[in-house]
Parts: structure tokens; sequence; C-alpha cells
């Protein structure tokens, strides 16, 4: 699990680096002209493209890292990045979105991952759960 929390994390950072410089690039005028928010609007569209591309690329480091469940854990490590970052909008932190990928894809490692049935299912005996404690 440390392993896959560790792989998770880096690839976070990576992924948040190259939004933050993708995000740096387009709000310097170097891809759009500032004139009739042309900037604002490729910065818009930049954020659906760059989830669903930031999905596949996690997707593709993962499953070549052999981490168990690889789609799972970069659709919910985008999804936790993604969060994260408009919770810490407001917040003045350079290069802000490496810490939330890295932080995103560290949380989402092992809720992504298999959690065997008989450890869940094991409860002590005589608790409400059960059910030969409650027909006796």
């Amino acid at each position: 699990m440390l392993a896959r929390v560790i792989v998770g994390a880096a690839l976070g950072a990576g992924l948040g680096a190259a939004w933050w410089g993708l995000r740096e690039f387009i709000a310097s005028g170097a891809a759009c002209s500032k004139d009739d928010w042309d900037c604002l609007g490729l910065g818009l569209l930049a954020i659906p493209v760059s989830l669903v591309v930031g999905v596949l690329v996690g997707w593709v480091v993962l499953a070549a890292a052999k981490v168990e469940r690889p789609l799972g854990m970069a659709a919910v490590g985008t999804a936790f990045t993604a969060v994260l970052t408009l919770l810490t909008i407001w917040f003045p932190v350079t290069s802000g979105s490496v810490l939330t990928g890295a932080l995103g894809f560290a949380l989402a490692a092992p809720v992504t991952a298999r959690h065997p049935a008989v450890r869940a299912a094991r409860r002590p005996a005589g608790s409400s759960a059960d059910p030969a404690a409650n027909h006796g």
C-alpha cells in the first residue's frame, strides 16, 4: 500500500506541475491574445481537456508501474485533485497545484485499493450484526 501511495503522490505532483505550467502559459498570453477575453476562453476550454488528459496519462503511467486498478485510481485521483484545487484557489501558494496533485493521488491510492471482503465481513461474535446472536 505504501508503494501505491508513493507512486500516486509522485504521479499527482507531476500532473499538478503540468497543469500549473499550462495555466501559467495561458495566463502569460503566449497562447492567446489578451483582447476580447481569448485567454479566459482558452483557460475554460483547457480545464475539461486537462481532466480527461490527466486521467488518460495517469492510467498509462499507473499501468506501466504495475499498480492494481490503474484506471480507477487515475480517475479518482484526478477528481480529488480537481476538488482540492478548487478548495485551495483562494490561498496564494506558489505552484499549489503540485501539492494538491500529490495529495489528491495519495488520497486516491487507499480509496481505490482492493480490500479483501473477508476482512471487512469479520465481526466479533455476539455483535448485533451476527445472525446467530439475533436468533438465539
